[in-house]
């Protein structure tokens, strides 16, 4: 009897703990997760609530965000969560930075009234053009056709939008129902390689040293021998910095959920890390590092505004992107790992930007020698899969059959969470995006569809890439469009 009088007491205990963990540390993740995707797919991306919800934040059936209840206030540009009432989070919308966590009413105020004035950029769109002639139309549109009708139940498979460029200009393009050439979707972790390109720009315009000097952070304090003071731009463009981050997205309390859904700045969370190893000595994938760089960043330019202004100023303003989307945290530094909002044709852009050696519509935009930078392996990095916030290889191995297609050796990648991906491949003239909510890797195997796609097309030499005429006036192929003729 005593015996089953514990058992009874002791699960008793046990619920009351898991009740517990859940309300103090679960419930506020799970509401400020449901609560900013739903604000960015409503007001950035313009998607309908249901389907915000249903695709962007309860497609993977997590247990935890079922559990989370939303509200959304069209009138307002704000979303609601909580969890039976408790630990409620709030997401505002706000022009020009999107959508942002925020904690109550008042804070929300604060907010809004911190947006900056931003002067409109006038759009360049991409001309479109003619396959080459060597191409098999009907075998590029079969990659097409299957890259969009992913295998597997709908919406937790699902490609959105799939660009493609050959030598500057749309060849091919289609778009999920619901989605246009004009959408706006979130780009993840290939907003980190937009830092890179930032960065560059910055270098180019003399705002910044070189990537060898060590970064300018005010908490690391060289004179107090912070050993944090000696790490470089180039440590943390390599993804080897040395500070301890936990990049888990399957474990909600590690380092890279707290950062991007509990935490009001990712970059002083990110900032705050202690070293684990020597600076440049171990390569260690992790979105602190980006966030890192977003504060110096935000140094480098002194007044917020200024900091502000300078991905649209520097970045998408000579490049024709005028409805990109970079969201901050509660301090107003961009969430610069993660938190980028764009067209395909926009992502693209950004692609053969790098394509073309950092110059665009003949004005050279990136200083000499920063692609050749940007795409040479990591001293640390493992196999050297990795640059500078750019990758060199794509998961999974190669096939290995006799004459069956492989990826270009000089193709490297800007890759996000749920498969999003921009591919280069000089030596094919190509630019690829492929965006889309995979949460299941196996969903769509972008190894293969680049090797597939990169068959069909001629091999040139990379020095001898034609750069493309300009931009014009032609918005190219709509919704669902066949490649061009």
């Amino acid at each position: 009897m005593k015996l089953i009088k514990a058992i009874f007491i002791g699960t008793i205990l046990l619920g009351l703990m898991v009740v517990s963990g859940f309300f103090i540390w679960l419930a506020p993740i799970g509401a400020g997760y449901s609560a900013k995707i739903m604000c960015s797919a409503i007001f950035v991306n313009g998607l309908p609530s249901s389907r915000a919800q249903a695709e962007d934040v309860l497609a993977d059936n997590n247990p935890l965000l079922s559990l989370i209840t939303t509200n959304v206030d069209l009138r307002n540009q704000t979303v609601s969560a909580h969890a039976f009432g408790f630990r409620k989070r709030w997401a505002v919308y706000r022009p020009h930075l999107g959508c942002v966590l925020a904690n109550d009413a008042d804070q929300i105020t604060r907010l809004r009234n911190s947006t900056p004035l931003i002067s409109p950029i006038t759009a360049r769109p991409l001309l479109t053009g003619p396959l080459p002639i060597d191409v098999e139309r009907r075998a590029l549109t079969g990659l097409l056709f299957d890259a969009m009708d992913e295998p597997g139940p709908k919406p937790t498979r699902r490609t959105r939008a799939l660009v493609i460029l050959h030598q500057g200009k749309v060849i091919a393009e289609r778009y999920d129902d619901g989605i246009s050439a004009n959408t706006p979707l979130p780009g993840w972790s290939m907003t980190k390689s937009v830092f890179n390109a930032l960065l560059g720009r910055m270098q180019f315009e003399g705002m910044i040293g070189d990537m060898a000097d060590p970064v300018l952070i005010n908490e690391w304090h060289a004179e107090a021998g912070d050993p944090r003071a000696t790490i470089t731009y180039d440590n943390l463009l390599h993804m080897s910095s040395g500070l301890e981050f936990d990049e888990s997205y399957a474990n909600p309390l590690s380092d890279v959920v707290q950062m991007l859904f509990i935490e009001p700045a990712a970059a002083g969370f990110a900032v705050s890390q202690p070293l684990a190893n020597p600076p440049g000595e171990v390569f260690s994938y992790n979105s602190g590092t980006t966030n890192i760089l977003s504060a110096a960043i935000r140094n480098l330019s002194g007044s917020r505004e200024t900091y502000q202004k300078r991905p649209a100023e520097l970045l998408f303003r000579p490049l024709g992107i005028n409805n990109a989307v970079i969201e901050t945290d509660q301090d107003g530094y961009f969430i610069a790992s993660s938190f980028m909002h764009a067209t395909a044709r926009d992502w693209a852009k950004i692609g053969q930007l790098f394509l073309q050696d950092g110059v665009w519509d003949g004005e050279r935009l990136l200083p000499k020698e920063w692609v050749t930078y940007s795409t040479t392996p990591a001293p640390a990095a493992p196999n050297g899969n990795y640059g500078a916030h750019w990758w060199l290889d794509l998961p999974g191995g190669t096939d290995s059959r006799p004459g069956a297609p492989q990826v270009p050796d000089d193709a490297f990648f800007a890759l996000g969470h749920d498969g999003q991906s921009i591919s280069v491949i000089p030596s094919k003239e190509l630019v690829v995006v492929r965006l889309g909510l995979t949460r299941n890797r196996d969903g769509f195997d972008l190894r293969q569809f680049i090797a597939n796609l990169s068959q069909l097309f001629p091999t040139v030499d990379p020095n001898a890439i034609k750069l493309p005429d300009g931009e014009g006036e032609d918005q190219g192929a709509g919704q669902n469009e066949k490649p061009a003729e």
